[in-house]
């Protein structure tokens, strides 16, 4: 990570919204879509260190002022399929947020091109782009959530008041889609070619998307959402994490297997187009890059 003008980040990430831009990787044609951004502020990192979070931020050009955080989805283009990972946070927040849409014309493609819907986990930021009021917006796709995420928020009792603001986006996304919706277990196949990963803790369900053999791309969901921030200090959790300790574990697990084996990471929040490369230094892990 190289340091960056004070809030040339912030820049970029506001001047995305609606774009698409295609990542190699092996046997796929794979696109970051950018559904926009959310503002953004270090009181939604409830453990950060104050001086030293905020150092990181601006090093990788935030402005502590006006901060933003990129919303992504991602298209897989098969032979003879679409798949969209995650559908963003629609239009409820205003001009902001709601461009996936947007950003897969711009790829060339229609939202009725779309076959199938991946879904990381079901919070409003990547479920609520799926519906526009109770109607599905893609009615003619197949939505693929895991087994786990659907329970999850069948349990409101497991709820906490964090969590309760997210159960409406889930359950509107599970009826309007229940005709069509597959659930999936971790450890199997989308197709060949496309593994599915666990990655709980900011949800009980979320899981990832593993996308080709040789060079892989992990679309890995809200395991990180400021690399600038946690793929240094891993124990500094996001506020919407529903089980702390078990994300904080997942952070570092999938932080020391992406070092050893160079995975590539796709993220929801990085900044656009969200993919990045771990790496081992002497005094410890930093990122690059690597769409």
């Amino acid at each position: 990570m190289k340091e960056t003008d004070m809030g040339e980040r912030t820049r970029q990430i506001r001047a995305s919204s609606g774009q698409a831009r295609e990542i190699a990787v092996e046997g796929f044609r794979l696109f970051a879509l950018s559904d926009g951004y959310l503002d953004m502020d270090l009181s939604r990192f409830p453990d950060v260190v104050r001086g030293i979070g905020d150092d990181l931020a601006v090093a990788d050009g935030q402005d502590l002022n006006d901060m933003a955080i990129s919303v992504n989805a991602f298209l897989i283009e098969t032979s003879d399929r679409l798949f969209l990972v995650d559908a963003g946070d629609g239009n409820r927040r205003g001009d902001s947020l709601g461009h996936v849409r947007a950003a897969i014309k711009d790829v060339g493609f229609d939202t009725g091109d779309v076959t199938d819907l991946l879904m990381t986990h079901l919070h409003g930021d990547h479920a609520a782009g799926l519906v526009e009021g109770q109607q599905a917006l893609f009615p003619d796709a197949k939505l693929h959530v895991s087994q786990e995420e659907v329970r999850f928020w069948n349990a409101p009792e497991e709820h906490d008041a964090i969590q309760a603001t997210q159960t409406p986006f889930a359950l509107t996304a599970l009826e309007a889609y229940r005709e069509q919706v597959n659930m999936i277990s971790p450890g199997g196949s989308v197709l060949p070619g496309i593994a599915t990963v666990a990655l709980p803790g900011h949800t009980p369900g979320q899981i990832g998307f593993r996308i080709g053999e040789h060079d892989p791309v992990l679309i890995s969901a809200d395991v990180l959402h400021l690399p600038a921030l946690q793929v240094s200090h891993p124990e500094w959790g996001f506020l919407f994490d529903a089980d702390r300790a078990r994300a904080l574990q997942m952070r570092l697990d999938l932080l020391a297997e992406a070092s050893e084996c160079g995975i590539r990471l796709a993220g929801a929040h990085m900044p656009f187009p969200g993919v990045i490369r771990i790496l081992k230094r002497e005094d410890g892990l930093v990122f690059e890059a690597a769409a």
